[in-house]
This record gives structure tokens, sequence and C-alpha cells, in this order.
């Protein structure tokens, strides 16, 4: 997808944007990978939906934090959050849905 990407024409595309990491494991880098995809498709002129607040999360960095409390979509943490991921991503879809 690195290389790919930047030869598409996506101006215009709507995008949401998820990932998945170990916030306690990798709480430096939680994500990052979201955050890198974040910033290729908003290059390439694509809307972006799904912001989501990082309340709740207990990571130190993380390239998917593109605003000031704010994750460029829905972030998981399987390994130590297993437990909310389903009603997260529930409100993600809802919220989806109404922007």
């Amino acid at each position: 997808l690195y290389n790919t990407l930047p030869d598409l024409d996506l101006s215009g595309k709507k995008v949401a944007v998820f990932g998945v990491g170990d916030q306690e494991s990798y709480s430096d880098y939680y994500c990052d990978a979201a955050g890198e995809l974040y910033d290729l498709f908003k290059a390439k002129g694509c809307t972006i939906y799904g912001l989501t607040s990082t309340e709740g999360y207990n990571h130190v960095e993380s390239k998917a934090e593109v605003e000031e409390g704010k994750f460029c979509g829905l972030m998981f943490d399987e390994d130590n959050q297993y437990d909310l991921s389903e009603g997260r991503a529930s409100k993600w879809v809802t919220q989806l849905k109404e922007e």
C-alpha cells in the first residue's frame, strides 16, 4: 500500500480508518500504521470520517493521534481491552452513519 497508494486517484473518496495494536507493550507507537494510512489518504484528497477520542486508552505516543485527544479512526486493543472492542465498534459504526 505504501508504494501503490500514492499513485492512485482518490480525491473526493470517503475513508474511515481503524487499527489494532497493543497499547501497553507498544505504548510509544500504538497503532502507528493507522496514522500512516490516514496521512496517505489525506494527502490524496480523501475525506476522512470516524475520528474518535483517545480517552480510555493507555498509550504514550501514536501516529494515529492526529489531533489533540483524537485518533484518526477507531483503535482496538485485543490484548488489553478486548472487553471494550464490541461496544467501541458499535458506537463507531453509529457515528459513521451519522457523519
